[in-house]
């Protein structure tokens, strides 16, 4: 899968930096964290497709961070791979006890990585396990996680559609509309860092459905915040258009054609 995130987790900089030089050559996304708790930061800011991470790092067990993101709704189903030097049986059985998806053990073959790391990508597409293009649990996932919310007294159950994607898709086309969904994606996750709690969930129904899953007294300013600025900045992803009305937009194609569309717009629900 073309244009996947990637975060490297290497305290050694000469690695980090040929991982993400190599897997940035074949179309991914890379960015590197030195440690555990940059590693942290950056995962729950840039929803990455993948982990791919070290054993030892100076500030913490990668055994240990596995088990963190793994216990977290948010992280829990970002694919990970350990790229270690330690290579016993037992140090890999750890691995994939705790979810890992693959155990490399240095020195490893850069070819035979990429392969790895790209069919980890793509099983968690082809399972319906994550959104190729945002990165959040989806399909069977985002299901499940959205019925626990409902039989529990403390959590709230949010719902957010996006209105008139198809039209938008149409004129500026697919990948447009990838980047605009990536947008709305970052945006919750954003918020939900700001506003609710680490145990929050975020994850798409559908492609133009998202579901989060909140503290009760937290929902409504969520739900409000989210729409809100979505909606206020919609328009900056429609290049030179004008707006007319409260909904609608006037574009122009490069030979000077003009359309009138809809606003792509986001509605929210609370379902409990």
């Amino acid at each position: 899968m073309s244009n996947a995130r990637l975060m490297i987790v290497e305290d050694n900089e000469e690695v980090a930096q040929m991982l993400v030089l190599f897997l940035g050559s074949r179309g991914y996304k890379v960015s590197a964290a030195p440690d555990g708790a940059a590693a942290r930061r950056v995962v729950r800011e840039a929803l990455p497709n993948l982990i791919l991470m070290d054993v030892g790092l100076p500030d913490t067990d990668g055994y240990e961070l596995l088990r963190e993101f793994r216990q977290s709704l948010r992280t829990r189903y970002i694919p990970a791979i350990f790229l270690t030097q330690r290579n016993k049986k037992s140090d890999r059985l750890i691995g994939l006890e705790l979810g890992a998806d693959d155990f490399i053990t240095k020195p490893f073959d850069l070819e035979e990585l990429f392969l790895r790391v790209q069919n980890a990508v793509q099983r968690a597409t082809r399972e319906n396990l994550s959104d190729p293009h945002t990165g959040l649990p989806t399909g069977r996932v985002a299901r499940e996680e959205m019925a626990a919310a409902k039989a529990q007294s403390d959590r709230a159950v949010l719902e957010f559609r996006l209105r008139s994607m198809s039209d938008f898709r149409d004129f500026y086309g697919a990948l447009a509309g990838a980047d605009l969904l990536r947008y709305a994606a970052l945006m919750m996750n954003r918020t939900l860092n700001a506003l609710g709690a680490a145990d929050d969930f975020l994850g798409q129904l559908d492609e133009n459905t998202f579901i989060v899953v909140t503290a009760p007294e937290q929902a409504d300013l969520i739900r409000r915040t989210i729409v809100e600025r979505f909606n206020a900045d919609a328009v900056q992803h429609y290049n030179l258009g004008e707006v007319i009305g409260a909904d609608k937009i006037k574009v122009r194609e490069p030979s000077g054609k003009e359309y009138v569309l809809p606003l792509v717009r986001l509605d929210a629900s609370r379902l409990k």
